[in-house]
């Protein structure tokens, strides 16, 4: 299958499923240039925070399919190189959400009590109780940005301690509120009502330094603010000035803009800041957790190209329809190897039960499937919509419920310059494609492998000859499917064959029957 590198440390359980997948998998720590000198021998990558996946890593690795970080956060990775080479980057973004919240928990009640403090100085023999007067939480007011479902744990957590919580989140709406029992608010109210804050967002050129000077005057000087989510969120100086001079109380942090944290930091030696390692999701089950969702993707990734947890990839396809994604996939590249003309627009139809979900994914993964037939560019989910822009060829698609029995559920139609069009539909059944219709044609026929594809004028003996041209070439037909709309006008006719047809073989078909259009097609 793949062979696939992992930097970082992987969970026992994580590094048996990629085996059991079939790969080859190299499980060991490697230097910055040493990865540079190797990256081009695999096709997958694993990392976790410490590799940092720069532009110079993605361009030494021609055959990187796809990078796995096996966690959250893919700031180590550069997302706009890896996006430009066709690059997939996934995470697992559900496998630590309980410890990053846990760690969250701990850190507010740490940064209340001053819990670390008071450890260090009673282990250093310093019975100490007048330093390390805390504030209860019952009654306080917590302050989450970002209600994702991190932020969604620690709210129910510390509700149960009495707490009011109002959060700042774009896409909170007002009825998920209600029901979660926590104010929507904007993010100067938060800011200047929370007595707790915890910030719960990505890393982002809209939130990177959210946490300034100027926004850290304007909160409670009572405030504490605690950050697990990622570094770069906080202006380290600006929070390290505030701490010195009782701008705020005190904070929590668990994350940094740069890891290891460096000996210059200003964070170091301020007495009302915890700071820990990146711990959040440092936790046994967590480990065991990112490890086997990121394996479980790539064997998906790698055995179907079904594409799990992407963050460079817009395509989420709901699972009742994962089999159409293939399906239209293979219509795609099967109808665009049936046109003439130079390709100018793809138009996908869906039609019945399948019209109620949401069918964008199909439309680009019919697009994929075309493009890779008539470009010798890298062809993915990651850069398939740009090739298409570059080359003037449209998507579109749309949905019916309405739908007849003898009606394909999908359609892919291609449209070509001069106004020509070819389309082909069929339906999944038991998990696989059947076509059910090429242009005008009725058929039933399960495709795949390689194809022939003639349309002729119908007459006796036409069977036998390509027959016989084939099954001299030593060509076997695995299926075959004959088709003619009335009487005896022209006749369709789609061969499934073992082997792929060579082009002077194709040539004596075509100067025997005469037809009126033949196509190979190879899926």
């Amino acid at each position: 299958m793949a062979k696939i590198l992992v930097t970082d440390g992987m969970a026992p359980e994580g590094l048996e499923i990629l085996k059991q997948g079939g790969h080859t998998v190299d499980n060991r720590k490697v230097s910055a240039e040493e990865l540079l000198r190797i990256i081009k021998d695999y096709e997958g990558l694993v990392v976790r925070s410490a590799t940092q996946v720069t532009e110079k890593v993605v361009k030494a690795g021609p055959n990187l399919k796809v990078v796995g970080r096996a966690g959250v956060g893919v700031d180590n990775v550069d997302l706009p190189s890896a996006t430009t080479a066709g690059v997939i980057v996934m995470n697992a973004p559900l496998g630590n959400i309980v410890s990053a919240a846990e760690h969250t928990i701990g850190m507010i009640f740490s940064v209340a009590r001053m819990i670390p403090q008071a450890y260090a100085k009673l282990a250093n023999g310093e019975w100490d109780k007048k330093s390390f007067t805390g504030i209860e939480l019952a009654g306080k007011t917590l302050g989450i940005i970002g209600l994702g479902k991190i932020g969604k744990h620690v709210a129910q957590v510390l509700q149960a301690t009495g707490m009011n919580v109002i959060a700042f989140d774009p896409f909170l709406s007002d009825e998920v509120a209600k029901e979660l029992r926590i104010e929507s608010a904007s993010l100067d109210i938060v800011l200047a009502r929370a007595d707790i804050i915890t910030l719960h967002t990505p890393l982002t050129e809209q939130t990177r330094n959210l946490i300034n000077a100027e926004r850290l005057r304007t909160m409670k000087k009572t405030v504490r603010i605690v950050n697990v989510a990622r570094g770069g969120i906080i202006d380290e100086a600006a929070l390290a000035d505030a701490l010195k001079n009782g701008i705020i109380a005190g904070a929590a942090l668990d994350v940094f803009a740069e890891e290891p944290l460096p000996a210059t930091s200003p964070l170091f030696g301020i007495p009302n800041l915890i700071i820990t390692p990146h711990l959040g999701a440092s936790t046994e089950e967590a480990q065991i957790k990112v490890s086997v969702d990121i394996a479980n993707q790539f064997n998906s990734y790698f055995a179907t190209g079904k594409i799990i947890n992407a963050v460079n990839v817009q395509l989420r396809v709901d699972p009742a329809i994962d089999d159409y994604l293939k399906a239209a996939e293979m219509l795609g590249a099967t109808v665009v190897q049936t046109i003439e003309a130079p390709l100018r627009g793809l138009e996908v139809i869906c039609r019945g039960d399948l019209a109620r979900y949401d069918t964008k994914p199909l439309a680009t993964a019919a697009l994929k499937g075309a493009m890779a037939k008539i470009t010798d560019q890298v062809v993915n989910f990651v850069t398939v919509n740009q090739i298409a822009k570059d080359r003037g060829i449209t998507i579109t698609s749309s949905s019916t419920e309405q739908a007849t029995p003898e009606e394909p559920t999908l359609t892919v139609r291609a449209l070509t310059s001069g106004g020509g069009e070819h389309c082909i539909g069929g339906q999944v059944m038991h998990g696989q494609l059947r076509v059910l219709r090429y242009n005008e044609y009725p058929i039933d026929l399960p495709i795949g492998g390689h194809l022939l594809v003639m349309e002729y004028q119908d007459r006796p003996g036409m069977v036998g000859k390509y027959g016989s041209i084939l099954g001299a070439n030593s060509i076997n037909i695995a299926r075959m499917e004959v088709s003619r709309i009335d009487g005896r006008g022209d006749a369709l006719v789609i061969l499934t064959l073992d082997d792929p047809i060579p082009l002077p073989v194709f040539e004596e078909i075509r100067n025997t029957v005469k037809p009126n259009r033949a196509y190979k097609v190879s899926l």
